[in-house]
């Protein structure tokens, strides 16, 4: 026996007895691929969707398979480790379009038929998601393949190039596709729940019999399994989630869209100071341009004073007096730090939510927590746990670059209104709330001869 084998033979061993803990659709994947690719005259992808062996989640399972080392190898040609990050408007929608594509073509789909209004509700759902995403990616120039999330940029001067290297592995290339592969996993929660688990909200339902008449006649098929004429296939809970899930996205839309005409406006200002005066500096101007026009003045924050200034980290950055404190902090920005990623988790929330409302409590609990209530909350659980990490990244680059912003954190909640409440009180039990609301909201006093304002030095 070769040592190769002497090692990995017991290691084999150990993993043996722990196979069954793993997810069924998992376990069945290679003999199920295996045996279609043997047995099918012609394999393809809609002959291995559409037959009897096949799982729902096999598809999706299959496509993220592929997914994972496609992103890492494009991030180690490239340099660049945002392929994740353009996928994202499409890759949970695009599960879900698999588990759509399972129902209407496997031949067993024809008894889970009674959930195809459910689960077209989440699909569009979903849809409407990707497309506020993407279009607010394309105006970023996101699909520039040069460009780079500029977290990945500050993390990477941050760390060692190996420590790097792991990151990039298991969490972008791994760990994000696995991600959006879950966030689907509601959606395979309502297409198998039986006829027996659905919820009824009294007389307020859509019944089986008024949706049957607008499918394939197989649909209306009576068998093992099908859904009888008053079944409710939707109720008041899921007009009620629809209703509050198009509200997260039109606040992701209205706070993406404000922070953008934010954003660009203020660089807009910045490049005219820096084309009508020094053009190696950003942060001073002329009181007024070649024409007598009056200049907006920009205010530089001091550099920061301590050695590591000079490492690569974020320096503080100028920024137009009327764009003070440099990042927005009205509106919805006195409320919530991040407005958009308080939306966001709440959407993927209401996914579940309609799971919950959907079905009986044992349809959310037959299987246990763990493989029942799990597989439906679990996802957008994990999408909060990666938008904290992201989060902390970006207020760390923020801060950096502008000093009010410590301040501002006391002042208000990252993501939801009542932590704003708890910092209120915070702020009002120790009296530091109103020298925190005048380093955030008072504007800087600048000379009306001069163009710029430096800053108190920042120390860290």
């Amino acid at each position: 026996m070769s040592i190769s084998a002497k090692l990995i033979l017991p290691l084999i061993k150990r993993v043996i007895p722990y196979l069954p803990l793993l997810p069924t659709p998992l376990l069945s994947l290679p003999p199920t691929l295996l045996l279609h690719l043997s047995s099918h005259p012609s394999p393809s992808a809609t002959s291995f969707i559409s037959s009897s062996t096949t799982h729902p989640l096999h598809p999706p399972i299959i496509f993220t398979l592929i997914a994972i080392p496609v992103i890492y190898i494009l991030g180690l040609i490239s340099g660049n480790v945002s392929w994740v990050d353009r996928a994202w408007p499409f890759y949970t929608p695009f599960c879900t379009t698999l588990l759509v594509a399972w129902l209407w073509l496997n031949q067993d789909g024809v008894v889970y038929g009674h959930n195809l209004p459910r689960v077209g509700l989440m699909w569009a759902l979903q849809l409407l998601w990707s497309t506020r995403l993407l279009s607010h990616a394309l105006k970023r120039d996101f699909y520039n393949l040069r460009s780079e999330d500029y977290r990945y940029t500050a993390f990477r001067s941050l760390v060692p190039r190996p420590l790097f290297a792991l990151v990039h592995l298991f969490v972008v290339a791994i760990a994000q596709p696995l991600l959006l592969l879950a966030l689907s996993l509601p959606v395979h929660a309502v297409l198998t729940l039986p006829p027996s688990e659905l919820a009824s909200t009294g007389g307020y339902n859509l019944k089986w019999k008024t949706v049957k008449g607008f499918l394939p006649s197989r649909f209306d098929e009576v068998g093992s399994g099908s859904a009888g004429d008053d079944t409710p296939v939707l109720n008041l809970s899921d007009l009620a989630v629809f209703v509050l899930a198009v509200a997260c996205l039109y606040v992701e839309w209205r706070t993406d869209r404000e922070m953008y005409k934010y954003q660009s406006s203020k660089h807009s200002i910045l490049d005219q100071a820096k084309a009508n005066n020094n053009p190696t500096s950003t942060a001073t101007v002329a009181p007024s341009d070649s024409s007598g026009s009056t200049l907006p003045k920009i205010y530089r924050p001091s550099k920061l004073s301590d050695k590591k200034a000079q490492d690569g980290k974020p320096q503080p950055s100028p920024y137009p007096l009327s764009h003070h404190p440099g990042f927005p902090t009205r509106g919805r920005w006195r409320w919530s730090r991040h407005p958009n990623f308080a939306a966001e988790q709440l959407f993927w929330v209401t996914q579940a939510l309609i799971v919950v409302g959907g079905a009986r409590s044992s349809g959310v609990t037959r299987r246990g927590w763990g493989a029942g209530a799990g597989s439906v909350f679990g996802p957008c659980f994990a999408l909060s746990i990666l938008f904290c990490a992201s989060t902390f990244l970006t207020e760390w680059i923020t801060s950096r670059k502008f000093p009010a912003y410590k301040p501002y954190r006391r002042l208000v909640g990252q993501f939801v209104p009542q932590e704003t409440a708890w910092v209120w009180l915070w702020g009002t039990i120790t009296r530091g709330r109103a020298r925190d609301l005048k380093a955030v909201y008072e504007v800087p006093q600048l000379d009306e001869d001069a163009g710029t304002i430096d800053g108190p030095s920042i120390r860290r």
